[in-house]
């Protein structure tokens, strides 16, 4: 379901709020959490009920890695189950997001005629995946106070988060389901959440969504573009791609604070940043957040030596090019700012940290330039 859709703002929305609340009201909290429960998956599984199996199978095997964790937590064998329970599910993302990938390259290097699985893609599952990942790895670390089933599936699956994120820490979440004071209805948040929801939805269908006409049109005659339609092309995906990802963000808040739940920020004025650091600081801040507490600093960080610090940069971002699509375009996108924050780091732009305009100027431009990669189907496209 979109947060766009009539289906949801007339009636899954109102709908949602309402019968959370008036559970909540007369005290029966447990089916408040049901209720909501039910709704994230009737929410996730409008379009497609199949997507219902895997996130619940998904959910259902996290909770039994975390009720081996609890347990054997002490024991040799907890870093094991913990591995192991990753592994899972890595396991399942690279089979649903990147096996037909790995088809195509095999078939292409070998010449090979292997048959492609066409899998359907179920919605968020990168979302949802990393979200349990982290879990298990807090879980491991002995940074969960213990949940019970229903509180981690709510944790899962909340659906103003589900599909595009932010990726919220169980830390961020479960604690305000189990607050009695957030399962009253708010006026002043409901009214905040409306507002910011009005935001998104304006940026969303106003901007983005115009601004991707343009941008479908341009990116179907590349051959013919010249240069200056080719740089409105550009430019106008550089605008619908922001006004779509905070747009959404907008939303996803607003949604949260209508029911009281207040969600991380992803994103803060990213077109304001004056470093690339700065720029990835403001954009999908949970995304970055994520590699760097447990892939970065796991790695070592920029507390090993230089030549090993700019291995862990390369090594999280093609993690990160690749976790948003299984196509080359996507490598190449995570490998450009590898090479952009090597440089970066490394000093050989302080100069230009000294002129705050001259450095929104060179953030601006590569950051338009990668989104032309990010968007592009190939190379010679772009």
């Amino acid at each position: 379901m979109l947060f766009n859709s009539y289906i949801f703002i007339l009636l899954f929305l109102p709908l949602c709020i309402t019968g959370y609340f008036i559970l909540n009201h007369f005290k029966r909290y447990t089916l408040a959490q049901v209720f909501l429960l039910g709704m994230s998956l009737w929410f996730y599984g409008f379009y497609n009920i199949s997507y219902l199996y895997v996130i619940t199978a998904s959910v259902v095997i996290n909770y039994s890695f975390y009720l081996f964790l609890k347990k054997l937590r002490e024991s040799k064998y907890a870093k094991a189950v913990m591995i192991a329970g990753v592994a899972v599910n890595i396991g399942i993302l690279v089979y649903f997001k990147y096996m037909d990938f790995f088809i195509e390259n095999i078939n292409m290097v070998f010449g090979t005629h292997l048959e492609l699985l066409r899998i359907a893609l179920p919605l968020g599952i990168s979302f949802f995946t990393f979200q349990q990942v982290s879990f298990l790895i807090d879980a491991y670390r002995g940074e969960i106070p213990g949940y019970n089933f229903l509180e981690y599936a709510g944790f899962v699956t909340f659906f103003p988060q589900l599909i595009a994120g932010p990726i919220v820490t169980h830390d961020e979440l479960v604690p305000q389901f189990l607050d009695k004071e957030k399962k009253r209805l708010n006026g002043e948040h409901l009214a905040q959440g409306i507002y910011m929801f009005g935001m998104g939805l304006a940026k969303k269908v106003l901007l983005a969504d115009v601004l991707g006409k343009v941008v479908a049109y341009g990116y179907s005659v590349t051959d013919t573009l010249n240069s200056m339609t080719a740089i409105i092309v550009i430019l106008s995906y550089t605008f619908q791609i922001y006004f779509d990802f905070s747009g959404y963000c907008d939303m996803a808040v607003g949604i949260g604070k209508m029911m009281n739940i207040d969600l991380p920020c992803n994103f803060n004025s990213p077109y304001k940043a004056l470093t690339i650091t700065d720029f990835w600081d403001r954009w999908h801040m949970t995304l970055t957040r994520f590699f760097t507490k447990y892939v970065y600093i796991p790695l070592g960080g920029n507390r090993v030596g230089k030549l090993k610090w700019f291995r862990n940069i390369l090594i999280v971002w093609v993690l990160t090019g690749f976790w948003h699509g299984a196509a080359w375009n996507f490598a190449i996108w995570g490998l450009w700012f590898a090479a952009l924050l090597v440089i970066e780091k490394s000093g050989f732009l302080k100069v230009l940290e000294r002129h705050k305009i001259v450095s929104h100027i060179y953030v601006l431009f590569f950051v338009i330039l990668s989104f032309l990669i990010f968007n592009a189907d190939s190379l010679g496209q772009i």
